[in-house]
């Protein structure tokens, strides 16, 4: 038998850089995806070093892939994207795979960073939604460069024993009855977006920044606080220190299942925002083919099903089979919903929300 291998989550980008220069074992590191004609591939490295920042799941991939395949992985868990982004830029020579947003999987593919993914071949492609697949800003001239992780709603968030229903519009938050109970995110884009859908404008390309920046600075007074953190957010529903705002959905669902807060989560009639993270194979990867071999194995509904029990986000792949009644009712997104996807914004527009925001927060 094979000794169990040792798994390490690495601290620090230092820590997975220590690892990334040890790929033994099997060929294949002078190969590239789109080399592979058959699955499985027949030969692949032993080592694999994963860029991944939702870190429950990934301690899970990190020990289920790593046996099943004999494979030794590490993680850089990652607060920001452009931790990664830099290291393509400078000539990736360390990371293997990529958990990452949809914008920044955008200007990878405009600067050439990733490797080409052969999805066709790919057991596990079939498992991903069709939601997912039409929204997912992941191919460039009929090329896949990249395979949906995850679906990423921005919702209202909203305690259930302050408010008899689900409050319909953005104006809750605007509401001088819930004065000092209500709370918005300290993000330029996501807050300047709310404000613009609050106002009738099209989040992605708003025709009135002054009226945003304007709502904005009227709203100022009425909070409790800008929450930056998520688990701040999260602490603060749970808490009971505000009663609604902005909170991912995977945050509304850990406080609501694990911490026993009353909280729900809505889209307002005025529209909520949405994007998807997308694994990524980036050009320069020590072990592409090993990363390869992994994205298919995420993609599988059993372990794609991990994320929402471990992050409680909803996962790229249809998983409703493998989740109980409650959580299939918390997942469950109504047709009627007013979603808009997250587009890349203009170079224009995010230098506006962000110039909005310093003026909203220093007034």
């Amino acid at each position: 038998s094979v000794d169990r291998r040792k798994f390490l989550q690495a601290a620090s980008a230092a820590g997975a850089f220590t690892l990334a220069g040890c790929a033994g074992g099997g060929g294949g590191e002078d190969r590239v995806p789109m080399d592979i004609e058959e699955w499985p591939p027949e030969d692949y490295s032993d080592t694999l070093n994963m860029w991944n920042w939702y870190d429950d799941w990934a301690e899970f991939a990190m020990e289920e892939f790593g046996n099943e395949y004999d494979v030794e992985v590490s993680n850089s868990g990652y607060s920001s994207p452009d931790q990664w982004f830099s290291q393509l830029q400078a000539g990736n020579e360390e990371i293997d795979n990529i958990a990452a947003t949809t914008n920044w999987v955008e200007r990878s593919i405009e600067n050439d960073f990733l490797h080409e993914i052969p999805v066709d071949i790919m057991p596990a492609w079939e498992n991903v939604s069709d939601r997912i697949k039409d929204a997912s800003s992941y191919k460039q001239d009929g090329k896949t460069y990249a395979v949906p992780e995850s679906l990423v709603l921005y919702p209202l968030t909203y305690n259930e024993e302050y408010f008899d229903s689900a409050p319909e519009s953005w104006g809750v938050l605007w509401d001088e009855a819930h004065e000092d109970r209500i709370v918005m995110w300290d993000n330029a884009t996501v807050s300047c977006q709310i404000a613009a859908m609050y106002t009738d404008q099209d989040p992605i390309s708003p025709s009135d920044f002054d009226e945003i920046e304007e709502v904005l600075i009227q709203q100022k007074p009425l909070l409790k606080t800008y929450w930056g953190d998520y688990q701040q957010g999260q602490s603060l529903f749970v808490n009971d220190d505000v009663v609604a705002g902005p909170l991912t959905m995977g945050r509304t669902y850990t406080a609501r299942f694990s911490e026993g807060a009353p909280v729900n989560y809505t889209a307002p009639e005025e529209g909520a925002m949405f994007t998807s993270d997308l694994f990524v194979i980036p050009k320069g990867a020590p072990n592409p083919i090993t990363s390869l071999l992994f994205t298919n194995w995420a993609t599988k509904t059993e372990n794609a099903a991990k994320l929402f029990e471990t992050m409680g986000y909803m996962p790229g792949v249809d998983i409703e089979e493998e989740l109980s009644d409650e959580d299939a009712e918390f997942t469950n997104w109504p047709d009627d919903w007013n979603l808009v996807f997250s587009e890349t914004l203009s170079e224009d527009v995010r230098s506006k929300y962000d110039e909005i925001w310093t003026a909203v927060k220093t007034a």
